[in-house]
């Protein structure tokens, strides 16, 4: 299963520098699970889907708890943090792994004409066959490499085998 995520510009390039390890969210589906795909649509000015990471966790948890795992971890400075979960007790940590940014991002012209899909305001479920055309747009392939978090080189065929899964 796959998700597109709606994630600010800077908040994207940490992402993608590794610096940045858990998204937050006000509220998740249950459906969201260990090994889902996040892919990063990143929002205004770029407005396109630029990179896809693979989700380790999803943790509710309480706003303290919540704080001091996104100071580490969520690339937020506490005031946005707080001001973010204004009104709630609890919130989400969504750990991930794996961020690759996509060589060619998927605009949100070709995923409104070529996938139907509108740019969501959190997140949404994408059906497997649009995740594998959007990481096939994004020229995710055998082909490109991306560095692991252990330093190690990995082709994207995992992304490819777990979208058509």
């Amino acid at each position: 299963m796959a998700y597109i995520f709606s994630i600010k510009p800077e908040y994207c390039a940490q992402i993608f520098d590794g610096l940045k390890t858990v998204e937050l969210r006000r509220r998740v589906s249950p459906r969201i699970s260990v090994g889902s795909l996040m892919l990063v649509y990143e929002t205004m000015p770029t407005k396109a889907i630029t990179g896809v990471a693979v989700i380790t966790s999803v943790n509710a948890m309480p706003l303290h708890s919540l704080w001091s795992v996104a100071e580490r971890e969520g690339g937020i400075l506490r005031d946005a943090f707080f001001s973010y979960f204004d009104g709630l007790e609890d919130g989400f940590a969504i750990s991930i792994r794996s961020a690759t940014k996509f060589p060619v991002p998927v605009p949100l012209s070709a995923m409104m004409e070529k996938y139907e899909l509108q740019a969501p305001q959190s997140y949404r479920e994408i059906p497997d066959h649009v995740t594998a055309a959007l990481l096939r747009h994004g020229q995710i392939s055998a082909g490109h490499q991306h560095s692991d978090p252990s330093g190690g080189r990995k082709s994207h065929t995992g992304f490819l085998r777990l979208a058509a899964a």
